[in-house]
């Protein structure tokens, strides 16, 4: 990890909304003061020049760049520290810290920096330093302001959330558009029907007594966690993209990537229920009736949840704390079978691998669930597990 600072001239800087130790602070800049270099790492979406949105604001830009600030709705930052003073001209100096994943780190954390607008900080860096081979000119883009917003005091574990929501926040979302093309057919055959009414395929899809609780990003995601195809084993490699980046799943469904694991779909649900099932018993309340601090784990707590299956328990369990157990089971598939009957499977490894994820936690992960969730040993410790003992016999 790497810290970046930042130093910016605002022409305005206001602190929009305070909740705590979370922060939103909305800044019009000078294009001209846009630092180069921000990271997209908290970006579900490739930002490209040649998208139709980034096409209109370079034509703004080259045209009309005092209308930029009217016509874009800007760049949204996620930072670790901010802090904005005003100078005697009435401009402000906004300095900013961001960290940055560096390639030492292990797992999949997203870090600091572009989270939404990656089309429209691509399109001004472009328009500021890039090689206009077309012949592209933005003489008068020193006119040219950006609304930013800056995000601090966000938790590791929302940064996904906060990039997904905005991001996939289309007018039509793209599992949407996806459904349009049929592209999630064989996920719904393969879901059973009592489950249906809990996963939403398209927007706005209801049913009589309430709204779908999960929508099918969640189910590529579980398809992902025992996909040796894509993650495979002895390769060390682990399906960490199910856990931090499941826009990109989404964005790169092949059908042929999952078709060995699609007709298990209904499998998979039932094992995380189990893993949930198990949680409770470890993490319930004890003999002593005091709450396990699982409960106060961030992503998780003492409410209850509904799962995929219709079914409720009475905790809410993190994805951390199920999805690197069910990751464990692909070492017990071939060719699209499992090796023994999945409730055997269960009975053989499920409690251990549950036992052993917690203890692990508490051992290595306490101080920081996020830090543990995209730590690679996370996942591997399990998988390794598995795959140690069971392929050896």
């Amino acid at each position: 990890m790497r810290n970046l600072e930042l130093s910016v001239g605002a022409k305005a800087a206001c602190r929009a909304f305070v909740d705590g130790e979370t922060e939103i602070w909305n800044l019009t800049i000078p294009v001209l003061e846009l630092p180069q270099g921000l990271p997209f790492g908290p970006n579900a979406r490739n930002a490209s020049l040649d998208a139709k949105p980034a096409k209109a604001m370079l034509k703004t830009l080259s045209s009309e760049p005092e209308k930029f600030v009217l016509y874009n709705s800007g760049i949204m930052l996620i930072a670790d520290q901010i802090k904005a003073t005003r100078g005697e001209g009435g401009d402000f100096t906004v300095r900013m810290k961001l960290n940055v994943p560096t390639s030492d780190d292990e797992g999949d954390f997203l870090g600091h920096g572009v989270l939404n607008g990656g089309h429209t900080y691509k399109s001004l860096m472009h328009a500021l330093h890039g090689q206009h081979k077309r012949g592209e000119s933005y003489p008068r883009i020193a006119s040219a302001y950006v609304q930013v917003s800056v995000a601090v005091g966000i938790i590791e574990d929302e940064i996904k959330n906060i990039s997904r929501s905005r991001n996939l926040s289309l007018s039509v979302p793209l599992y949407a558009l996806k459904n349009l093309a049929h592209d999630w057919k064989p996920i719904e055959e393969a879901l059973p029907e009592q489950y249906r009414r809990n996963v939403l395929f398209k927007p706005n899809e209801e049913w009589d007594d309430e709204k779908a609780s999960y929508d099918v990003t969640d189910l590529v995601r579980r398809l992902a966690l025992v996909n040796n195809k894509l993650f495979d084993f002895r390769q060390d490699k682990h399906p960490l993209k199910a856990y931090s980046s499941p826009g990109s799943l989404v964005q790169g469904w092949k059908v042929e990537d999952y078709k060995e694991v699609i007709p298990l779909l209904k499998d998979i649900l039932w094992l995380e229920q189990k893993i949930m099932e198990q949680h409770v018993k470890v993490n319930g309340t004890g003999a002593s009736g005091k709450k396990i601090v699982i409960s106060k784990v961030s992503g998780c707590s003492a409410k209850p949840m509904k799962l995929i299956t219709g079914d409720e328990i009475p905790l809410t369990i993190g994805e951390i704390f199920y999805m690197p157990v069910l990751a464990g089971f692909r070492v017990l598939l071939r060719d699209g079978q499992w090796t023994k009957p999945v409730e055997e499977l269960w009975e053989e490894w499920g409690p251990q691998l549950v036992d052993r994820l917690w203890d692990t936690y508490k051992s290595e992960g306490r101080s920081s669930a996020s830090a543990f969730a995209r730590s690679k040993s996370t996942w591997s410790t399990l998988t390794n597990m598995v795959a140690m003992q069971f392929v050896q016999i």
